[in-house]
């Protein structure tokens, strides 16, 4: 089976998942907090108001892995306006998730139901820091999109199909301090609050940005390139044909290299048929 799909007719390719759905890490789920939906989804079930404490995600962005986009649907139960964060937590806060403490410290960066987005490089015993107003309010419903940039702790953000700064060719909406690795996360701050997080093509409501990867993006064990070339010349009754075919098969790890270099010719004349194959194959067991 080829590794490409093509849109035939002008129709548009349906999402291709690959890589698989981040979970959130159910060994830092809070009390009063439930996971569902294969622990994508966590909600203040049970919690006080005023619950400062959040779910992150089980893996990490590292800087080594590139721009990537996620959602997040708001919790369709929760309030109109949520009074917690969402957004991206680093290595250093990741520790604080049931420690009373707002994911917007030690280089996190979070934005509010109410419009705001709150930042600070200092250790969460340093106070809360409001960095930014003026963004979108969300609640209930709503989908909000993120970018990150882990090389350089650069965020984006976007609500229901809108950016608020532009993530392919616009600033970032804010910079934090740069950190081992980066989380992703939900708090639901009131109960009923919180929210899914999506991480594949197939669940997102929106396009993931150029330059950009999902989430849940894992660099394929295979990769096929293939460049081909057809010509056909008929005149009267005689063919010629002449195929140009090169395509290489990359494996990684305990997988398969493969390369295969073909030249064919078939030169019809009158009633007389020649034809002209050489071929080239390569395979090399990487394991």
């Amino acid at each position: 089976m080829r590794a490409a799909i093509l849109a035939q007719g002008g129709d548009t390719a349906p999402p291709v998942d690959i890589g698989s759905a981040w979970e959130l890490d159910v060994t830092r789920r809070p009390a009063g907090y439930t996971l569902s939906d294969g622990n994508q989804t966590a909600i203040n079930s049970s919690g006080s108001s005023d619950y400062r404490r959040w779910v992150p995600t089980a893996k990490a962005i590292r800087p080594t892995d590139g721009r990537r986009y996620w959602e997040v649907l708001c919790a369709p139960g929760g309030a109109a306006s949520f009074d917690g964060y969402l957004g991206i937590v680093s290595e250093a806060m990741r520790a604080f998730y049931d420690e009373g403490w707002n994911p917007i410290s030690g280089g996190s960066i979070g934005w509010r139901g109410n419009g705001t987005l709150w930042s600070t490089n200092a250790g969460p015993s340093s106070g809360s820091t409001q960095q930014l107003t003026g963004l979108p309010t969300y609640g209930a419903g709503d989908v909000l999109m993120f970018v990150f940039d882990p090389a350089s702790a650069d965020l984006w953000v976007g609500l229901n199909g809108i950016w608020r700064d532009d993530p392919v060719s616009g600033a970032p909406t804010w910079t934090a301090a740069p950190s081992a690795a980066f989380y992703p996360h939900i708090q639901g701050r009131d109960p009923g609050d919180g929210g899914t997080l999506r991480s594949l093509p197939s669940q997102f409501s929106y396009p993931v940005p150029p330059g950009t990867q999902a989430l849940g993006y894992e660099d394929p064990d295979l990769r096929i390139y293939q460049a081909h070339a057809f010509l056909e010349f008929a005149w009267d009754k005689d063919l010629s044909v002449a195929v140009l075919e090169a395509w290489l098969d990359l494996g990684g790890g305990p997988r398969l290299t493969s390369g295969n270099v073909s030249l064919f010719l078939d030169h019809g004349g009158g009633t007389a048929l020649s034809a002209a194959h050489a071929a080239l194959y390569i395979e090399v067991d990487l394991s």
